[in-house]
């Protein structure tokens, strides 16, 4: 993600921020566990050091269960509790198969898979990994989708440095919490 930074903000701008986003995260923690929405596996991909010619295989390691809320991650904990992640990659476990060795890359995220399907989850869990924390603490708005602007903060949801593509956090967070909570008919 590409963080848009503005002047540091001061201590009460960012203090402000800080509690307005808390307070948007115990709502959406408490309205999430309400509509007891679906949640998703945070997981630690760790890629094991190569002995001589040896390559082995990559381990995931779980970390929490999460919502995903669009370029957010909302740790499904108990009110006040929550932690915050910007989304990074996201998989399926899945049983192994016979590689096809379509290409590096292809081979790359199969063992991926494959790795999430050896670390116990079940066969089609989504599994999301290398996921940024972002802490509501002095770096607030300095890195992954958040942006700290005139003591307000926003998410840019697009990953572009175009002011457009900010929008204010409590109300993408209510934003994607309604449509988690109460998804489309179809989805």
């Amino acid at each position: 993600m590409i963080a848009i930074a503005a002047a540091p903000p001061d201590g009460h701008g960012l203090m402000d921020a800080a509690a307005v986003a808390r307070a948007a995260i115990t709502s959406a923690i408490t309205r999430l566990s309400a509509a007891n929405a679906r949640t998703e596996s945070l997981a630690e991909l760790v890629v094991p050091r190569r002995i001589g010619p040896l390559r082995r295989s990559p381990r995931f390691v779980p970390v929490a269960e999460v919502w995903r809320l669009g370029v957010l991650l909302l740790e499904a904990a108990d009110v006040g509790a929550g932690r915050l992640f910007a989304t990074g990659e996201v998989t399926r476990a899945r049983d192994p198969r016979h590689p096809n060795f379509t290409s590096v890359s292809g081979e790359e995220r199969r063992e991926v898979r494959e790795a999430a399907r050896r670390a116990g989850f079940e066969a089609g869990q989504t599994v999301d990994f290398d996921a940024l924390p972002l802490p509501l603490d002095e770096t607030l708005g300095t890195v992954g989708p958040l942006v700290l602007r005139d003591g307000e903060l926003f998410v840019n949801w697009n990953g572009t440095r175009d002011p457009g593509s900010l929008t204010g956090f409590a109300d993408y967070l209510a934003e994607r919490v309604e449509l988690l909570a109460n998804p489309p008919e179809g989805s």
